[in-house]
């Protein structure tokens, strides 16, 4: 039976500023009104029974992840949780293990969350002839035709025939259906970059897997011995979290396509792109005349090649720029040369190691119960607008330091505030001292927003005891 390996734990962070650790690229609606993720999934369709479609990612994301899928009917128990990430061949080796314990014949198609795909019924027919491929036994991987000399890329070089069971071809007429794969190749410099792309034996690394479970497990054991013994060790998601730090990062291109020698390679017959990075963006979105890019509320002057994205309101303007991206967000403004999109990567590093929140979360933060925007604060205060979701309640919980006053904008809330218990309508507030347990509900089939003054010396998100939680954080 097939069975589709969704990768969503990666968080994008050459995406920044629209992509950070707290909401990373994949649950980004960036193209049309599906998230990447969802966009993924939606791709499956009678391909690939929900039942039958796993995802991998990070603990933190677990509610963000089972919010998206809830309407394709994908069970909570085939979220798979990884404690820590551990780039793919961990990954995937979790999920194989995991899904060959139900069906020994298991075929994987593992499939990045984050990637942007036209021509859906020939994505379809590229997976169908991996399919045929894997099912004798060959690790199959999806290759793109280079269609630039791209360095944002790995790269993969095929042999010259067509890849044979014994002495017969494994071809559909005159169209070759697999190639023998000679070697994978790190992301190039532009020079050998400029060189494959003349060379009609080289392929993009899509990042696209279909295999045995059962194969893809007797080469982790071959080439990656000790990440298969620990892999033996885990029989359900409850050893995970032990097992897990004992296990050395390692990405499945790394530690087994590069060294297998029962590789395949499929050549893809769609449009496709990873979206690495802002400038695989201008790919895909209208030009002007002048070869401009605009999703927000711009004005360009004698600029050229400029392409700008935002997410926030506010007039954007250029003059005499040529081949930038700008990427404008409430907090944090990205202004690139459209040639150094790759390096956005560095500057998150140096966020990170100054400490910098910008690379973590956004002015508006994502909860499993809604979200919150910071508006404004300063010494002493802070104000935000809370969001609660229809049928979902804050933890009951209290502050140390911090006073609160709730003021309701739209809707009725509910609110527990020691002993006491009130319906709070729009246009009402009621005010938390310092120390007394409370919890925000929305008892309604609609959102409801609530503007929050807090008070007190220290105002920071830790500042929290929790006595109950819904969502046992």
């Amino acid at each position: 039976m097939k069975y589709a390996v969704i990768l969503a734990g990666g968080v994008g962070s050459r995406f920044w500023p629209f992509s950070r650790e707290l909401e990373p690229k994949q649950f980004m609606k960036i193209i049309g009104e599906a998230s990447l993720l969802q966009a993924t999934i939606q791709r499956l369709k009678g391909l690939v029974d929900p039942a039958c479609t796993y995802i991998i990612t990070n603990n933190i994301y677990f509610y963000e992840v089972k919010a998206q899928i809830t309407k394709f009917r994908i069970p909570d128990k085939n979220i798979i949780l990884e404690p820590q990430g551990k780039n793919t061949a961990p990954a995937v080796g979790l999920c194989a293990k995991l899904i060959s314990q139900l069906d020994q014949d298991a075929v994987l198609l593992v499939l990045p969350s984050d990637h942007y795909i036209k021509n859906v019924g020939n994505f379809k027919k590229t997976l169908k002839k991996a399919i045929a491929c894997a099912t004798n036994n060959f690790l199959v991987t999806i290759g793109i035709k280079p269609t630039a000399p791209s360095i944002g890329y790995g790269y993969i070089r095929v042999g010259a025939r067509c890849l044979k069971l014994g002495s017969r071809c494994l071809a559909l007429g005159s169209n070759c259906l697999a190639y023998k794969v000679e070697k994978f190749l790190e992301k190039p410099d532009l020079n050998k970059a400029k060189k494959y792309f003349k060379d009609k034996k080289f392929f993009w690394n899509s990042g696209m897997f279909v295999w045995k479970a059962s194969v893809f497990l007797e080469e982790v054991s071959k080439y990656l011995p000790k990440l298969h013994a620990n892999l033996r060790l885990i029989n359900s998601v409850n050893d995970i979290p032990k097992i897990w730090p004992k296990i050395e990062a390692i990405s499945v291109d790394y530690g087994i396509m590069e060294r297998s020698r029962r590789i395949a390679l499929i050549p893809a017959d769609f449009y496709w792109t990873d979206l690495g990075s802002w400038d695989a963006l201008t790919e895909i979105f209208p030009k002007d005349k002048k070869g401009n890019i605009s999703t927000a509320d711009v004005l360009n002057l004698d600029s050229e090649g400029v392409c700008v994205f935002g997410r926030g309101q506010r007039l954007i303007s250029t003059i005499g720029l040529k081949d930038v991206v700008i990427a404008d967000t409430p907090d944090a403004l990205l202004v690139c040369d459209r040639s150094k999109t790759q390096e956005v990567k560095k500057l998150v590093e140096m966020m990170k190691s100054l400490q910098r929140k910008e690379h973590q979360v956004h002015l508006t933060e994502r909860r499993p119960w809604g979200s919150f925007t910071v508006l404004q604060q300063g010494v002493g205060f802070k104000i935000k607008l809370i969001e609660i979701s229809p049928g979902k309640r804050l933890s009951l919980q209290r502050h140390k330091n911090r006073a609160e006053h709730w003021v309701v904008v739209s809707g009725t809330a509910k609110v527990t505030s020691g002993d006491n218990v009130n319906l709070v309508h729009s246009n009402e507030s009621i005010y938390i001292s310092k120390g007394v347990k409370h919890r925000l509900e929305n008892l309604g089939r609609s959102a409801i927003k609530i503007v929050e003054v807090q008070t007190g010396a220290y105002l920071q998100e830790d500042d929290i005891e929790r006595f109950q939680d819904d969502f046992k954080r």
